[in-house]
């Protein structure tokens, strides 16, 4: 809650230093970026769904009375998404963007966001260093180490007791980027830890690799466990070469990566059977986890999100995308419109310095929900 608290201070602080005197209007535009087109446009759409979806639910009880207006931005590359950032910070004076679904994404242009001094909400993007360090970005969702843990820990206490194991040994496959080393470097830290030995770190460029090696190179290490962190494309292929190479494993798990997709399901159909996969929850989390108040937020999230996406339920970028945007619309604006009135803010707001943000959320909102593993699901995961 103090980081809550602390935003809305930058946001009063932004509306007090820099409104535009020049335009008066009571409409207050947000900024938003996510990948709308391109290999992670279904989690980019889902997610910004869901955050359209808080906004809705805010305004229609009352938890946010101010209008707002997202503007939107579709960026597929790191270069896109900086200068997405300028866009919405140059030609529309947003105090605050909310984004970005993919975390080499989100790692440019949270970054640019800090460098202008405007507040930078993530709703999906997993990668640890995207709040390292940072007065001006927040995330409401889990980080990429914690996910990795997860998967661990599920390795430790679900799948070693049943198999009796003396020396456990794990190979962790991971995609060289900031996602892939934050949910992979998770993994390896509490590995040593939980007396399980991670033999190989297998890390690959998924624009140049070839599956049929990575494939044999896990079955050279003799591991007992496979830990994956990969995209959609990559993920599958590498799968089906285990598969096809007949590599001997007692269990695999998918960290936040393709083994969560609903799509590497339905891609590999009885390939996909028996892999575990360890994300964060869709709506089908139990509802003996939430408060009174949560489920029936719950139940509001879903129903919105379906009457305005043709029926579809809440998976997990979606649940995602709800969370961050309504932490943000419920506990942030509203101390907001409280303070000051709700204007379009000039570009003079840059020179604003706020010293006393704290520098990370490592851990992630406390509002956000806690990840889970599940035997036989496939699931999108923000990354």
């Amino acid at each position: 809650m103090k980081r809550i608290a602390l935003a809305a201070f930058v946001l009063f602080a932004v509306a007090s230093c820099g409104q535009s005197q020049a335009n008066q209007s009571p409409e207050l535009v947000l900024g938003a970026i996510y990948p709308l087109s391109g290999p992670q446009a279904p989690g980019g759409k889902a997610e910004l769904a869901g955050v359209r979806a808080a906004l809705e639910v805010a305004q229609s009880s009352r938890a946010l009375t101010a209008h707002v207006r997202l503007q939107v931005i579709d960026a597929t590359t790191p270069q896109e998404a900086s200068a997405a950032v300028d866009t919405l910070v140059n030609d529309y004076h947003v105090p605050a963007i909310l984004g970005t679904y993919g975390s080499t994404l989100s790692a440019v242009s949270s970054a640019r966001a800090e460098e202008l001094k405007t507040v930078y909400w993530e709703t999906g993007a997993v990668a640890d260093p995207i709040t390292a360090q940072r007065r001006y970005v927040f995330r409401t969702v889990a980080t990429g180490s914690s996910l990795g843990r997860m998967a661990v820990t599920f390795t430790h206490d679900a799948l070693m007791p049943e198999m009796n194991l003396a020396a456990p040994r794990a190979v962790v496959v991971r995609v060289n980027d900031v996602y892939g080393r934050s949910v992979g470097g998770g993994e390896e830290a509490l590995a040593k830890s939980m007396g399980i030995r991670v033999v190989d770190v297998i890390e690959y460029d998924p624009n140049a690799f070839v599956p049929d090696v990575i494939a044999a190179r896990i079955a050279a290490d003799r591991a007992d466990f496979l830990w994956d962190v990969s995209y959609l494309n990559d993920g599958v292929a590498i799968w089906q070469a285990v598969l096809r190479n007949h590599v001997a494993l007692k269990a695999a798990i998918g960290t936040s990566s393709a083994f969560c997709m609903p799509a590497f399901g339905q891609l590999l159909g009885a390939g996909s059977i028996g892999v575990y996969a360890a994300d964060k929850p869709d709506a089908t989390i139990s509802l003996a986890a939430l408060s009174p108040a949560g489920r029936t937020l719950i139940a509001r999230a879903q129903r919105v999100y379906g009457q305005d996406n043709g029926g579809a339920a809440m998976d997990i970028p979606a649940v995602a995308g709800f969370v961050g945007g309504w932490t943000f619309f419920s506990a942030v604006l509203p101390k907001l419109s409280e303070r000051s009135t709700l204007r379009p803010f000039g570009p003079q707001r840059l020179g604003l310095t706020c010293r006393s943000a704290t520098a990370s959320t490592a851990a992630g909102s406390s509002s956000a929900p806690t990840g889970r593993s599940r035997k036989g699901r496939t699931r999108e995961p923000p990354r």
